[in-house]
């Protein structure tokens, strides 16, 4: 029987075909709206984390020289005297460093005598290096002072720029280094202000102005050093690129319009050590080292790099004396490491790209068609996941091609996009579902439990008489000696007590996705598989099902103890499960009443393992058709091939000791070891050497009732040797 509904013809094709565009406009409308810009950095900042682990180290040219407690702890309290910095350029220069940059401003002179020669001593010998960058910034004192003509000194602006140079970030009165620095050296604009709001710089100008005068960031002018490239050879096209014709080639700086790079951040982690190359040092270290060798004429020590041909970076990264700000990769990070990323990126060409939006658009309209369309006829939950999977390889699509290239694709509103395109869908769908439901709950509430109801429900194909035949384990459960529990108390007595005990036992099943097919008196039966919901396949629904089997003798222990309280008798329950690939699950009956349950001869050998524990003292028994799925996932011991009524062929029997990965009553391995070596001989007809393991056993475990039992059999058996046909077999008289 199907109940089939007329569908609206607004589900049919009106939504499908208009949604996507009004999804769409929506979307795109409040893409620069905070909240989305905020969630989109979150993303761009979980890209970056997860690229991490995948960055290339980074480029060897490069040495940052931190200013950190070590340096402070080497040297003394900051401010250090300038001649130190003096001292630090003539041994790097003796080195044959290419570059000595620092992320410091000179901007204020010493007005001590001493504090005077220290400058020029740091002039001087700044003047000797190859070449050396200071940094200089707007004066936040004056920020909309009277312009102001100043002698740069050796620096030199750039002379090819086209676009505004008023979108520049800079302002007429600057902060220089001293004139002693600007004669001997070069200067860079080093500030560098987040715009988002997080705090994070994400992008760093490449350029400074002073006035009309445009001059390279702090890392650009020791690149355009390094390259020794003329500021007259720099061709700048704002919103697109700089342009340096370096000894390598020409070099292209992506920038925008206010001749700013995004930054490519990579892994703080790869700066300590690349293919014997040390890619940051303390200052200290380094000028201790570097004395060593120039000064003291000793080799140099194995842990200070070498700085011949290098580009060093010194900028402070101790505590208490940077400014330190968030990066996509660190909470709290030295600002230095910002103009240490723009080197590396420039120099090895790892830049980071920002996608077009209409190719995304028009592939989500394409796939937004689609999907519609095809989950049209669906089920709910089906045209539930379609999307989350489109989500979820959009998301990984794009964290890939972030990976390989760099290359940010939006993330936050195609996700909304598609999000608003098939909630409204899937609104719809639920309207019309709930009036099926209705209809299918008033034909068959009279018949069905509600969990079977519900399968059925998303089912609604299942509701034909005779069923199908499905793989499923099945558990029975039964209370052992109930006449003696419920002997001389009350029905309602019984009741209560029962009620409770069911209560603590379902929802076992419960908890490992099995189904509670019926009571039978004292007893349960529960099932696992195609039923009233979907299959994890067998594998995992036999071991759930065990699993559910082990949390019943344990919450029954817990019952127990509460019961002791109440000075009432403790309960003792066998369990019997058992698989089969071909159980009939369906409804069963006449026509005006029937039973939705499962039947067949693997059902009927569970109810009889249930059994089985009566005669071996134990209380729980699984068959071999579980024992194949689940043998791994516990401790299992043999406890007999058995024949059991209603059946011609014997059935081997286990008995489920304990979970492997999380044991409880905490059985020896070796001991379960020792009891299957012995249980072999037996079957290989080895009685002797049975009954000598099976004492074993009981010399360690003397309350073990298999081991005395097997014992006593190979006594038996010893004495009075068995038939040639013997196979170990055991009849059971009882069910």
């Amino acid at each position: 029987m199907r109940l089939k509904l007329s569908r609206p013809l607004l589900i049919e094709y009106a939504y499908p075909l208009a949604a996507p565009i009004v999804a769409l406009l929506l979307a795109f409308a409040a893409i620069h709206w905070e909240l989305f810009e905020r969630l989109e950095n979150l993303t761009i900042n979980w890209r970056f984390q997860t690229r991490e682990p995948f960055d290339p180290k980074p480029d060897p040219r490069v040495l940052l020289v931190k200013i950190d407690q070590t340096a402070l702890d080497d040297i003394g309290a900051w401010p250090w005297d300038r001649s130190l910095h003096g001292d630090f350029c003539q041994l790097a220069t003796a080195g044959n460093a290419s570059v000595i940059g620092f992320d410091l401003l000179f901007t204020e002179p010493r007005t001590d005598k001493q504090g005077k020669e220290s400058d020029e001593d740091f002039a001087k010998s700044a003047a000797q290096a190859r070449a050396v960058v200071t940094g200089f910034n707007n004066d936040p004192q004056n920020p909309n002072g009277a312009p102001i003509k100043y002698n740069y000194g050796k620096t030199k602006p750039f002379t090819q720029i086209e676009g505004n140079i008023a979108n520049i970030p800079g302002q007429s009165v600057v902060l220089l280094p001293i004139p002693s620095l600007r004669e001997a050296s070069f200067f860079g604009f080093v500030e560098a202000n987040p715009e988002s709001s997080d705090g994070i710089r994400r992008k760093l100008p490449l350029l400074g102005r002073a006035g009309n005068d445009v001059f390279p960031s702090l890392s650009l002018q020791m690149l355009c050093q390094f390259w020794n490239v003329s500021p007259e050879k720099v061709h700048v096209l704002l919103g697109k690129e700089i342009e340096l014709p370096t000894p390598e080639g020409i070099r292209r700086i992506p920038i925008n319009e206010k001749g700013e790079m995004l930054i490519n951040y990579r892994s703080s982690d790869s700066l300590k050590t690349i293919t014997g190359h040390v890619n940051a040092v303390s200052y200290g270290q380094l000028i201790g080292g570097l004395k060593q060798v120039y000064v003291e004429g000793k080799e140099q020590p194995k842990e200070i790099p070498s700085v011949d041909g290098k580009i060093l970076l010194i900028g402070q990264t101790a505590v208490g004396l940077s400014d330190f700000g968030p990066s996509p990769l660190e909470a709290v990070s030295p600002l230095v490491l910002v103009h240490l990323a723009a080197l590396n990126n420039i120099l090895t060409g790892d830049y980071l790209r920002v996608s077009s939006d209409w190719p995304i658009e028009l592939g989500l309209l394409i796939v937004g068609w689609i999907t519609l369309f095809y989950l049209r006829k669906k089920s709910i939950g089906f045209s539930i996941l379609v999307p989350i999977l489109c989500v979820a390889l959009y998301l990984v699509v794009a964290v890939v091609i972030f990976i390989k290239s760099s290359l940010l694709i939006p993330i936050v509103w195609p996700v909304v996009f598609f999000t608003l395109l098939h909630f409204g869908i899937i609104v719809l769908r639920w309207l019309e579902e709930q009036q099926s439901r209705q209809q299918i709950k008033q034909v068959f509430s009279r018949m069905l439990s509600p969990e079977i109801m519900d399968h059925l429900l998303e089912q609604p194909g299942d509701i034909k008489m005779g069923g199908s035949e499905r793989p499923v384990t099945t558990l029975f459960s039964d209370i052992r000696d109930y006449t003696k529990f419920s002997e001389g108390l009350k029905p309602s007595e019984v009741v209560r007590q029962l009620n409770i005990y069911f209560e603590r036992m379902v929802a076992c099943v419960n908890d490992n996705r099995g189904t509670l097919h019926k009571y039978i008196g004292d007893a349960i039966m529960a099932a696992w598989g195609d039923i009233a919901g979907a299959s994890l396949g067998p594998e995992k629904d036999a071991e759930n099902a065990v699993r559910s089997a082990l949390m019943m003798r344990h919450r029954l222990r817990e019952l127990n103890v509460e019961r002791k309280v109440e000075g009432l008798t403790p309960l003792r329950i066998g369990m019997g499960l058992n698989h089969g690939s071909d159980v009939l699950v369906g409804l069963i009956g006449a026509s005006k009443r029937s039973e939705f349950t499962v039947m067949g001869d693997a059902v009927n050998t569970a109810s009889r393992l249930e059994g089985v524990t009566k005669e071996y003292k134990t209380d729980l028994a699984i068959g071999e058709t579980v024992y194949a799925l689940v043998q791994d996932k516990f401790l299992v011991r043999t406890l007999g091939v058995i024949g059991v009524k209603g059946r011609s062929k014997p059935v081997k029997v286990y008995e489920v000791l304990d979970d492997v990965k999380n044991p409880v009553d905490q059985w020896p391995v070796e001991w379960v070891a020792e009891y299957e070596k012995a249980m072999t001989s037996y079957f290989a007809r080895d009685f002797r050497a049975a009954k000598t393991g099976f004492k074993k056993c009981l010399q360690k475990r003397p309350e073990d009732f298999c081991s005395k039992l097997y014992s006593d059999i190979c006594d038996d058996l010893i004495a009075h040797p068995p038939q040639k046909d013997w196979d170990g077999t055991q009849v059971m008289k009882t069910k």
